[in-house]
Parts: C-alpha cells; structure tokens; sequence
C-alpha cells in the first residue's frame, strides 16, 4: 500500500509541474547536477519541435533560461552536442534554431545573456563575454545598451506574430499526447534553397577576424557564384586551393577584399562597394547593390540567389572598441504554417545551417546585399 501511495505522489508532483508520464519518455528531462533553473513546464513541446524538425525524439535534452539586460526570459533547449532551439514562451515562436549546430551556450551554466541572433553572452561578475567571439571577451555592461535596444525591437515585432497553436498547447497543463502529436504532424513547411546549396554549407572560409563578418559573407556568396557558373571566373586562381576551395592561410580572398580600405565593420552599402571593387579590379561581369531592412531579400532567394543580411545595431566605439554588426549569408527560405524562416550560415564553423524566423529577426535586419551576375 505505501508503495502505491508513494507512486501516485510521484505522479502528483510531475502532474503539478505541468508535465505527465509522456515527458519522461525517450529523452532524459533535465541535468538536475548542472541545471539550476526548474524544469521547463514546455518540455513535452519541445520534444515535439525536435522531432518535426529531425524526425525522431531526443535522446537528451537539456533546458536553460536566457535572459537579457532588461529582464525578458526565454527558454533555450540543446539536444547533445549538436542542435539547439532558442523559444519565447509569450509569443509560442521559436526565435533561431538549428538541428546541426552546437549550442552557443553549450557547457555554460552559469547566467546567460541573449540579445538576438549571433548575441550570446556570459555574465561573468560585472563583465560579460560572448560564448564564440574572442574579441569579445570581457566587455562591459555599457557596451550591450545597444543591443538591448535592437533585441527590445526584435522581440516587439517577433511577439505579433504568434503561433496560436503552440499558446494553446501551453495552456493545457495535462500536454496530453494525442494533442500533442496532432498539433505538430499537421503542420506543413516547405524548404527552397538557391541551386546547389551544399556549395555554401560545405564551403571553406577564411577566419572569421573580429568584425569581418561581412567579408566573410561576401567570400561565401563570390566562392558560391564560383562553384556554380565556372565558366564566370568570379574567383581567379591564386584565392583557391588545389582542391578549388578558398585559401584559408596565406594571403586569401578576405584579405584582399580588405584590402579596399573599408571598415572591417560592416554593412549593406560597405560590402556592396567591396563587392563592386572587386569585380571591377578582376573583370568580374556582375553588379552589387543593397538595400534596406529585408526589401528585396526574399525574391532573390527565390531568383536563385544568396544574400548577406546585416544586423541593425551600428558601428558605434565604446573605450575604442566597436559594437559588432554581425552578418549572415541567407541561402533559403522555409515556408511555414505561422512563420517563414530563413536559413542562413553564420560564418562560424558548425553554424551553416541555422534557422531565423523572418518575421521574428526583421527588427534586426538594418541592411542587406545582393550579387547579380550579368
């Protein structure tokens, strides 16, 4: 009899939780010895999410609270090693994700900052560091005031446009299983990449230095164009490899783009003038151009052609140092039941397939580039 009592306390307590018998199985809940924070009441959800997003339950998952400077939470869900799922629980919407890539935050339990896609911080005493960035290791609170504003704009556009059916999955406490299983196997989305996107996923790039994120991009895109139309020259010899990749040591591409003189940091309008440079130097028959926010973006995607897409928060120097403008290469477009998607590579290895809500990143797109050949 006490062994019954004590069974169903159990399940009393999981239930009180907000979770039943059906989160437990095939994933393991939480890492109680590393995880401070409760358990997530949403995990059956994100069980879901993964599994329509790979096609099979996570064998281990973990859940963290992400916080900015002004208080906002939102839950971050890593599967192992590689995939993770940034959510908003006012909006249901899931903000970027990826079932390939690390998590930013990987081994890191501590009190982690989030300020957008490519914003991952530690708070480490007064001091805080990006999770990936070297040069960005031990910057002050003031210098991310900045990024608070730009996230604060991207989560007010991000929070009108909500997945309804997520919101009522949260409000029924019992995540039945059937409804659950329902919610997510009727959704539909549908992917469209540029041809051949595998010539941008499985590129290789030049390092990543300090804010040269654009450059790298812009190596992406030319190197894409390359691979794709041989014939176009848009990359001569002496940047590539025997292999016909980019040079990664040495004197590359990316060097010689710098060598334009533009800022490292930077935007739509400075990489379309690197770009124009370019090709006016190698004789490349192709045209740059950019524009603001995302206008233009998507029917080029669907024109068959990548684009850099830039963040919104300027080139502003706090004790000399900048606040980064990061930078993505957009290759698709995933068309969803409530929110479109791009697919980007962030420039940083283990992130070439990465999934931005389009309508949840638009207040942080300041500026983007397009590449036409002629």
């Amino acid at each position: 009899m006490k062994k019954i009592v004590s069974l169903l306390l159990v399940v009393s307590i999981i239930t009180t939780m907000g979770l039943n018998l059906f989160a437990l199985e095939n994933t393991e809940i939480m890492k109680e010895s590393k995880l401070k924070d409760t358990v997530s009441s949403y995990l059956p959800i994100h069980k879901e999410m993964v599994k329509s997003t790979t096609g099979h339950y996570p064998d281990d998952i973990v859940v963290k609270k992400l916080t900015d400077l002004a208080g906002t939470e939102l839950e971050l869900i890593e599967t192992g090693k590689s995939g993770y799922y940034i959510f908003d629980p006012v909006s249901g919407q899931y903000i970027e994700f990826s079932p390939n890539a690390p998590s930013p935050y990987l081994n890191e339990f501590g009190e982690i900052k989030y300020f957008g896609p490519k914003s991952y911080y530690v708070k480490n005493d007064k001091t805080f560091s990006h999770t990936i960035i070297e040069e960005q290791k031990n910057i002050s609170e003031e210098r991310l005031f900045l990024l608070q504003d730009n996230f604060d704009i991207m989560m007010e556009e991000s929070r009108k446009n909500k997945d309804y059916d997520v919101l009522s999955l949260m409000n029924n406490t019992k995540f039945e299983k059937s409804a659950l299983t329902d919610t997510f196997s009727t959704r539909s989305y549908q992917d469209i990449y540029v041809p051949a996107p595998s010539y941008i996923w499985d590129a290789a790039y030049p390092a990543n230095l300090e804010e040269s994120c654009g450059y790298i991009a812009a190596c992406l895109v030319l190197q894409y164009w390359n691979r794709r139309n041989p014939s176009a020259g848009v990359v001569p010899s002496q940047f590539l490899d025997s292999s016909g990749q980019l040079k990664t040591t040495g004197y590359t591409l990316q060097d010689h783009l710098l060598s334009y003189g533009y800022s490292e940091s930077s935007y739509g309008w400075t990489i379309r003038n690197v770009l124009n440079d370019y090709c006016d130097e190698f004789n490349v028959s192709a045209t740059a151009s950019y524009s603001f926010g995302k206008i233009g973006v998507n029917s080029q995607i669907l024109d068959g052609r990548p684009v850099i897409l830039f963040g919104k928060v300027p080139d502003v120097q706090y004790d000399h140092e900048p606040i980064i403008n990061h930078a993505v290469t957009a290759y698709g477009i995933r068309y969803g039941t409530y929110v479109n998607r791009y697919i980007v590579h962030y420039g940083w290895s283990g992130y070439e397939q990465v999934y931005l809500g389009e309508n949840t990143w638009i207040g942080g797109i300041g500026t983007n580039t397009r590449f036409v050949l002629d």
